[in-house]
């Protein structure tokens, strides 16, 4: 056996050494890797969780289902879970309780509800104007064509009701007086009631509107139109929620403001067509129509119509409906809304 030179045997021993390294530093930039990794995750905070009431099911929820499509609430760090309760009433009743930390309301309920002591703040708003339309039967052509006739509402002093009745004072007819006012319910029950000949004129809103039409039924006034300053769907929070979770009520409206900025460029518009057909289970030509109702309405950043919450107050003291005084100090707070 021949003898290594002391030349082969340094060579052979750089290989060796020169291997070793590779190996260690392989070894170290994979637990560097993983620390880095534990690091970033034990820095990130836990995402908040958050109960949303939807009283009902419609296009003007666009602003929720892009950010949820999005996952615009996962990237402000807020986990949004959605419950479709019958009606208003049922939402605000959780709110209160805190068993929702947030919903979507008009804003009538809720003022009569702060004035009487509730802890619940307006904290933003997916539209700024009035989603209702007012719809007639075939031959009621004009207002004038009311008098001594049945009109069909949802429950008195609701925010519904209460919008109901200002159109029709604001077209000279005197609520109770030169027609007579029956309680329907909701959109569905109120359509059916002019289908079956209960009442002549209802106000309702999309996607109802689409199937009054198909009814036979005709658009008599677009509420917005008339009543230039409203918030339709407003989001209210639950008091203790805000004091307890400032940063989720931060990341829920800064997840609002990107989702409305989104369905609002040109160039989404078939992507949010699409999202309505398989949030509503609509078809193609109904969504279009829904989306081009619902897009004028959308508000920037979530941000409230402040003359509209001034107009809901003025109106449900009108009615009677509320017992005390409210200002929108009292009612709103905008802190949450992102810039």
């Amino acid at each position: 056996m021949k003898k290594c030179t002391n030349k082969t045997f340094v060579s052979t021993l750089l290989a060796l050494l020169f291997s070793v390294a590779l190996l260690l530093s392989g070894c170290g930039a994979a637990d560097g890797a993983k620390l880095e990794a534990k690091v970033k995750s034990a820095g990130k905070a836990e995402a908040s969780d958050i109960k949303m009431a939807l009283p009902s099911m419609n296009a003007s929820y666009l602003p929720l289902f892009v950010a949820e499509a999005n996952k615009l609430f996962e990237k402000n760090n807020v986990k949004v879970a959605f419950t479709k309760v019958q009606g208003g009433v049922i939402a605000l009743r959780g709110l209160q309780t805190n068993e929702f930390q947030i919903i979507s309301s008009l804003p009538e309920s809720v003022i009569t509800g702060v004035a009487q002591g509730a802890d619940i703040k307006m904290i933003g708003t997916l539209d700024d104007h009035s989603m209702y339309s007012i719809y007639a039967t075939s031959d009621i052509k004009s207002p004038k064509d009311l008098k001594g006739q049945v009109v069909a509402t949802n429950r008195t002093g609701n925010g519904t009701d209460i919008q109901l009745r200002w159109w029709l004072k604001n077209n000279g007819l005197a609520p109770d007086k030169d027609v007579r006012i029956i309680e329907a319910g909701e959109n569905s029950t109120r359509l059916q009631a002019l289908v079956s000949g209960q009442a002549k004129l209802t106000i309702l809103s999309q996607p109802t509107d689409l199937k009054a039409e198909a009814s036979g039924m005709h658009k008599l006034a677009l509420m917005r139109d008339e009543l230039k300053s409203y918030n339709h769907n407003m989001l209210m929070a639950n008091g203790q929620f805000l004091k307890e979770n400032p940063d989720a009520a931060k990341g829920f409206m800064a997840a609002i403001a990107e989702a409305t900025e989104y369905a609002k460029k040109p160039e989404n518009r078939e992507e949010m067509v699409k999202l309505i057909m398989g949030k509503l289970d609509m078809g193609e030509e109904d969504a279009q129509k829904s989306f081009d109702f619902v897009l004028p309405a959308l508000a920037n950043q979530g941000k409230i119509n402040r003359d509209g919450v001034e107009w809901a107050i003025e109106t449900t003291k009108e009615t009677g409906m509320l017992k005390g005084e409210v200002t929108t100090k009292e009612l709103i707070e905008e802190a949450y809304i992102t810039e």
